[in-house]
C-alpha cells in the first residue's frame, strides 16, 4: 500500500517532479564537465605497496619530477640529437630532458671516451632522451614529443602509457556507447509494443546516467576505468 501511495503521489505531481528532473539534468550536465579524471594507475596503489615506496623515495630524489618518457629517434647525428634536446625542452609541460652532454663532454670524439655510458644514450646512430614532463600536462606533451619525433622517433615509459589509456578511452568509450545505444533501442523495440516506449525509456536512463556523472564531483576526481565503464555498466543494469 505504501508502494501505491507513493507512485500515486508522484503521478499526481508528475509536471512538478518532471520539473526537478530537468533541472537535476541541466546542472549535472554542468557538474560532469567539471569531474576530473584521473589516468594515473599508480595512484590507486596501497601506500604501503613497495611500488609506492618506491614512488615516494624517488619523488623525494628527483626534486624537479621523475623522469617518466624515455624517447629514441634514429639516424641522427650529435649535433641533431643536441638540436632535438633543445626543441623538446621547450615543448609545453617538458621539465626536464637528460642526454649524452649531461655525462660527458660530446665535444671530444666518443671513441676516446666511456663507451657504456656513450651506448646508455647514442649507438648505432640512435640518440636516447630520459624526459620529465608534468602530469598535468603529461598527454598533451607526450603527443608534441611524438609529433616532433615523427617517423623516426619511437617513445616509451609511464607518461606514454597513461597519454596512450587518456586517448584510447575516450575513442573506445564513445564508440562503445554508440553500440549499446543503437542495441537497446534495437531491444526494446522487439520487446515493447509501442514505439514511443524504447524513447522514453532511452530518456530515463539518460537522465539517469546524467545525475550519477554529475553528482560525481563530490569525489573531486573518478579513475578512468569509472569513467569509461560506468555510465555502460549503468545502461546495461538499467536495462536487466
Amino acid at each position: 500500500m505504501k508502494g501505491k501511495g507513493f507512485f500515486a503521489a508522484v503521478v499526481r505531481r508528475r509536471k512538478l517532479v518532471l520539473t526537478l528532473y530537468a533541472i537535476a539534468s541541466v546542472l549535472c550536465a554542468v557538474l560532469w564537465m567539471l569531474v576530473s579524471v584521473n589516468y594515473d594507475i599508480n595512484d590507486y596503489l596501497p601506500p604501503s605497496s613497495p611500488s609506492t615506496k618506491a614512488i615516494t623515495v624517488m619523488e623525494d630524489a628527483f626534486g624537479g619530477g621523475i623522469p617518466n618518457v624515455r624517447a629514441m629517434v634514429r639516424d641522427v647525428t650529435i649535433p641533431q640529437a643536441l638540436s632535438y634536446k633543445e626543441q623538446i625542452s621547450k615543448l609545453d609541460g617538458v621539465t626536464a630532458v637528460t642526454w649524452l652532454d649531461d655525462a660527458l663532454d660530446v665535444t671530444v670524439p666518443l671513441e676516446m671516451q666511456d663507451q657504456k655510458t656513450v651506448e646508455a644514450y647514442y649507438k648505432d646512430g640512435a640518440a636516447l632522451f630520459t624526459i620529465t614532463v608534468e602530469d598535468a600536462k603529461r598527454t598533451e606533451a607526450v603527443n608534441e614529443i611524438s609529433e616532433l619525433l615523427g617517423d623516426q622517433g619511437a617513445l616509451t615509459g609511464s607518461a606514454v602509457s597513461t597519454a596512450a589509456a587518456t586517448n584510447s578511452t575516450v575513442v573506445e568509450v564513445a564508440q562503445i556507447a554508440v553500440i549499446a545505444v543503437i542495441y537497446v533501442f534495437f531491444i526494446l523495440g522487439l520487446t515493447t509494443p509501442s514505439w514511443a516506449e524504447p524513447v522514453l525509456i532511452m530518456v530515463g536512463m539518460g537522465v539517469a546516467i546524467l545525475i550519477n556523472n554529475g553528482t560525481n564531483l563530490m569525489f573531486g576526481e573518478i579513475s578512468f576505468v569509472t569513467s569509461a565503464a560506468g555510465s555502460i555498466l549503468q545502461l546495461a543494469v538499467s536495462l536487466d
